[in-house]
């Protein structure tokens, strides 16, 4: 099976491209907000590299958020119109789930963090089940001082959205940061996720996928 997996949920641009979970072609770009100008010429230069044509892609995976808005709605048009147009399934990954894989050992419930201004962060817990990330909360939208009360001595992982365009927020320097494999998350790590939720019972091939970028999407989690 030949997948391609895209994030633009976050200010880079991930790609990958991957033949029975074997890497073909895999990139990172740190491009801000030029994702919608470049994707396309990228994913060319992908498959031409890899000798394969859009049309042989069995699956997407893609990254529907929350983070970027622009972001996470580039990544969705693209999957979804290739998809379409190709009749082929996407599989939907959220931000805080592909970040809670970072983590692979850890035997305890631990909280994911995402920031969605300097002041709020979107938040889950996660465990890792059987070498995959499961949601043992909903995602909640919540202000960064209301979490850091509750859990200012829980290890987290924390992923900051361009932090050098944000002012300084002293409480996220007192967080007990875990390890993580990968500083930025990657898009091969996106298509194993991906991959493990084609395979599991509950996958529906023909259900819709929608983007995950407002507060009221999240509040209904």
């Amino acid at each position: 099976m030949i997948r391609l997996s895209v994030d633009t949920s976050f200010e880079h641009l991930g790609l990958c491209l991957t033949r029975n979970g074997v890497p073909l072609a895999n990139y990172y770009s740190l491009c801000n907000r030029r994702n919608s100008k470049i994707i396309f010429e990228v994913i060319d230069d992908l498959l031409k590299n890899a000798d394969i044509k859009l049309a042989e892609v069995d699956a997407y995976v893609v990254n529907r958020g929350p983070g970027s808005y622009t972001g996470v709605r580039v990544g969705m048009a693209v999957v979804k119109t290739f998809a379409q147009v190709h009749k082929k399934p996407v599989v939907a990954v959220n931000s805080l789930e592909l970040l809670a894989g970072q983590i692979r050992y850890l035997k305890i419930e631990f909280p994911v963090l995402l920031n969605c201004t300097r002041l709020e962060v979107f938040h889950a817990t996660f465990r890792i089940v059987e070498g995959k990330p499961v949601a043992k909360t909903p995602i909640q939208l919540s202000s960064f001082e209301k979490f850091y009360e509750t859990k200012q001595d829980v290890p987290v992982v924390l992923y900051r959205i361009s932090p050098e365009r944000r002012k300084p927020e002293p409480l996220f320097e007192k967080l007990k940061l875990l390890p993580l494999d990968h500083p930025v998350p990657d898009a091969l790590l996106l298509d194993r996720l991906g991959a493990k939720k084609m395979l599991s019972s509950s996958f529906d091939p023909d259900a819709p996928v929608n983007p995950l970028y407002i507060k009221r999407e999240v509040e209904k989690l």
